[in-house]
């Protein structure tokens, strides 16, 4: 069997075009269009992919929504989101690029949250790094790309008016984990851009994100609501990366209306098949393998994408459905977790529709949301 290629690449805000879905030919010389583009768009309820959306903090801030792309209009109203650091897109460390005040003398061309470009100083004094720190072991940990260094020519990072504490920086990626226990400023650490000489390279710094592509959840009180629809749905995708082993006890998403014994909420728990513990009747697969066996803690710090299944599932026995827990059901249980993407049926496919329900799973990963 033999799948074209599909054109999702066209994707817009609002639709996922899936009049443009491709054709699985069979062999022999003859070709014969899938039945499974026709069956998702007759049975799709929302879809929702940051990456393709073209997601930022910024814009995010304008509006705090993930647009449903299938079309169905069905947006993912986002709560409580700081739209920074590690609670929005991407995920980024507790740091920022801001100018020591008072500062006359500064030589950047450009400076913003993620980045700054121009000609580092030979004096600390020109320009700061100011960053909120770790009041308990006081370090920072820095993961930044650096373009532009020049070959002779070395750039250093300082704490700020303490040039001995200089570390080298280098082309390429750099990992550092930087001691501000003697920062002047109790709380927060201060440190600095120099050059062995002065204003002779240009160089570009830019912050590595943690997570690119996803929006990251801080586990606190950020949830995300979908609009427009009063009852859950029967087959759900979502694509997660679980952040540290902070999500023991957590709700990833939930559609229960009310009680803990209805389907289903994707929850994880320590004991038992991942993601199957509150999925009475149902079936669960990672990355389109049955599990029959994983754990939830096996996964936790691995990208992966989870399949639900759930024939049981009604209008009676479920709820409007919440992404990373929600306020009014089963507060406390949010979760921290880099979400990419997710896709959902009303429907499992049968006998009757032409194919198979791993045959479905298998092009949802591979021409949807395995893009």
């Amino acid at each position: 069997m033999k799948v074209n290629t599909i054109s999702l690449n066209s994707v817009r805000l609002n639709t996922i075009a899936l009049n443009h879905i491709g054709e699985i030919r069979s062999g022999g010389g003859a070709s014969k269009p899938s039945p499974i583009p026709q069956w998702i768009r007759e049975h799709i309820v929302f879809y929702y992919d940051v990456k393709k959306q073209g997601a930022t903090n910024e814009t995010l801030k304008e509006s705090a929504y993930l647009q449903d792309l299938s079309g169905k209009g069905r947006r993912m109203k986002l709560n409580n989101f700081l739209f920074d650091m590690m609670s929005g897109v991407d995920g980024y460390k507790n740091e920022t690029f801001e100018t020591v005040p008072n500062n006359t003398n500064i030589k950047w061309s450009h400076l913003s949250y993620y980045s700054i470009e121009g000609k580092p100083t030979q004096k600390s004094t020109d320009f700061g790094l100011y960053r909120v720190k770790n009041n308990v072991n006081k370090v920072l940990y820095l993961k930044w790309n650096i373009e532009g260094i020049q070959e002779g020519n070395k750039v250093y990072l300082a704490q700020y008016n303490n040039e001995s504490t200089r570390i080298e920086l280098t082309n390429g990626v750099n990992d550092i984990a930087f001691d501000t226990t003697n920062s002047d400023n109790p709380g927060y650490g201060s440190v600095t851009i120099i050059s062995d000489q002065p204003y002779s390279t240009d160089i570009t710094i830019t912050q590595i994100p943690e997570y690119p592509g996803a929006l990251v959840t801080d586990g606190l009180d950020d949830y995300g609501l979908v609009e427009n629809l009063s009852s859950g749905v029967k087959m759900l995708f979502m694509t997660v990366n679980p952040i540290e082993n902070f999500n023991q006890f957590k709700n990833y998403y939930s559609q229960m209306r009310n009680a803990a014994s209805q389907p289903f909420c994707v929850y994880s728990t320590p004991v038992g098949i991942a993601y199957n513990y509150s999925n009475l009747n149902g079936i669960t697969y990672i990355d389109g393998v049955l599990n029959e066996s994983i754990g939830c803690t096996k996964l936790w710090g691995l990208k992966h994408t989870i399949t639900i299944v759930n024939d049981t599932v009604n209008p009676t026995n479920s709820g409007q459905p919440a992404f990373f827990s929600r306020e009014e059901w089963r507060k406390g249980y949010y979760s921290k977790i880099a979400f990419y993407n997710s896709i959902a049926f009303d429907s499992i496919p049968t006998e009757a529709d032409g194919f198979t329900e791993q045959e479905l799973i298998d092009y949802v990963l591979t021409n949807i949301i395995g893009q």
